[in-house]
């Protein structure tokens, strides 16, 4: 315990007083660290029934009681009827005490977001439904999308001319998605990186290293790689550098612009954009296209190959079926498979949350599906 409250310690003196971002101030927000078989709740104005005073940290009480059942990984959610940061220290925590201080502040700005902006768009159900159809495994969104990235790494790097083509390569990826009637997918990109990105900017702005984001995004969207999540947390994060360059005080804007970061860096950028033709040209479209198209017939013989395992493998065949009232909330966004839409395959664990905590977890590979009769999980 006391190595995790000199790690919250540590958090409360770099996230103190708007040094992060204008008005973020973990001393105002209550924070939930929990293991398997305990947590600590820090600054909370009423704790639940079952947590004791066990001291303080930061000029904060802290209470120590059981692990809650509403509790869900590293989230902002209600406890004792006030919005909480949810850090989970049970599953793969960081054995780096600065990545752990990084991933309370992130946490805890999720509940800064969400009362400081409650009108600005979050990860609802409408989000969830967006992310579940994301076309991850189309090679030319992927191509196109692998030069943003690549673009956003050489503008935080400090090449001049990136910032502009990225926008116009971003801007052309986005109208063919609306001519594809996937308008959805453009305002989940764009929703994705103010919830995720901003935090994940506050990580960096606490000292999380910059290098890790620029070759994080030289990988992303490669054979479809984090393509319909992971990546907008640093895309994100790094168009909210660029405006920090570009537009000093942008965060005042940010409600303005609905959350939209890619919306203020196109307002702030004052040379005009670069023909899209050109900047397709000049980072190698057409090779890289042709590469996804590689990946994606080997992305699709791997999910033929677990989908034979789940049908053909050792061991019991298992079935869950869920109502449409329980919600499939739980997965690992870096392990999953999108097939179709409503079939995707979860290749670490997943699960569902369902009235007064009632959770389900499965730890294996699983096929999740879903309709308007609600979800089914297959395992073995």
């Amino acid at each position: 315990m006391e190595r995790i409250m000199d790690v919250v310690a540590e958090a409360h003196r770099i996230g103190g007083a708007g040094v992060l971002w204008p008005g973020f101030d973990l001393a105002a927000i209550p924070i939930l660290l929990y293991g398997t078989e305990e947590a600590w709740l820090i600054g909370h104005p009423a704790p639940p029934e079952g947590y004791g005073h066990a001291g303080e940290v930061a000029g904060r009480p802290v209470y120590r009681g059981p692990v809650r059942p509403e509790l869900a990984g590293n989230t902002a959610a209600p406890v004792g009827g006030h919005l909480t940061a949810l850090v989970n220290l049970s599953d793969s925590p960081p054995t780096d005490p600065g990545a752990l201080v990084r991933l309370i502040l992130h946490e805890a700005f999720h509940v800064f977001q969400q009362t400081a902006f409650p009108d600005l768009p979050r990860m609802d159900a409408a989000a969830l439904q967006a992310m579940a159809a994301y076309p991850e495994n189309d090679p030319a969104n992927n191509a196109m999308a692998i030069v943003e990235n690549r673009l956003l790494a050489r503008a935080l790097e400090g090449d001049p001319a990136a910032p502009g083509a990225f926008v116009s390569m971003r801007q052309h990826r986005h109208r063919q998605l609306v001519r594809m009637d996937r308008g959805d997918a453009v305002v989940y990109e764009q929703t994705v990186e103010w919830v995720e990105g901003s935090p994940t900017y506050v990580e960096l702005k606490a000292g999380a290293p910059p290098d890790g984001l620029v070759e994080r995004l030289q990988t992303h969207n490669l054979g479809g790689r984090h393509a319909a999540y992971r990546r907008f947390y640093d895309t994100g994060a790094a168009q909210a550098l660029l405006l920090d360059r570009v537009a000093p005080g942008w965060q005042a804007r940010i409600a303005g612009a609905g959350g939209c970061l890619q919306r203020l860096l196109e307002e702030s950028l004052t040379e005009p954009l670069p023909p899209v033709n050109q900047v397709v040209v000049a980072e190698g479209l057409a090779a890289l296209l042709e590469a996804e198209q590689e990946a994606e017939a080997e992305r699709q013989a791997r999910i033929a190959a677990l989908l034979r395992q789940l049908d053909e493998g050792p061991g019991l065949a298992v079935e869950i079926r869920l109502p449409p009232e329980v919600q499939g909330l739980m997965w690992d966004p870096t392990n999953l498979l999108t097939i179709s839409p409503g079939r995707r395959l979860h290749t670490r664990f997943c699960g569902a949350v369902g009235p007064d905590g009632l959770r389900v977890t499965i730890h294996a590979l699983c096929l999740e599906e879903w309709g308007e009769r609600g979800r089914r999980f297959r395992l073995r």
